[in-house]
């Protein structure tokens, strides 16, 4: 692998675990009022963007955490 490909794959990672979960937080204001399925959909377009740029287990991994946060964030009960 060339120095480029192992760069981006770092910000990839950092990509897959981060980018779900900012997402999460910044929805969380909206949450009574955007409705989830249109979370989930923002969610898989995150979880596209990171399989784009890094790989299938960067893509296996952005998708579980989505959905973690989808779950911890964004449906009743909040936050247990």
């Amino acid at each position: 692998m060339t120095s480029n490909s192992v760069y981006r794959s770092r910000i990839a990672l950092v990509g897959a675990v981060l980018a779900p979960l900012t997402l999460a937080v910044v929805l969380v204001p909206f949450r009574k009022t955007f409705a989830s399925t249109a979370a989930a959909l923002l969610l898989v377009a995150v979880v596209e963007a990171v399989a784009v740029v890094g790989n299938r287990l960067l893509g296996l991994t952005a998708s579980i955490s989505a959905a973690l946060w989808f779950d911890f964030f964004l449906t009743t009960p909040y936050e247990l």
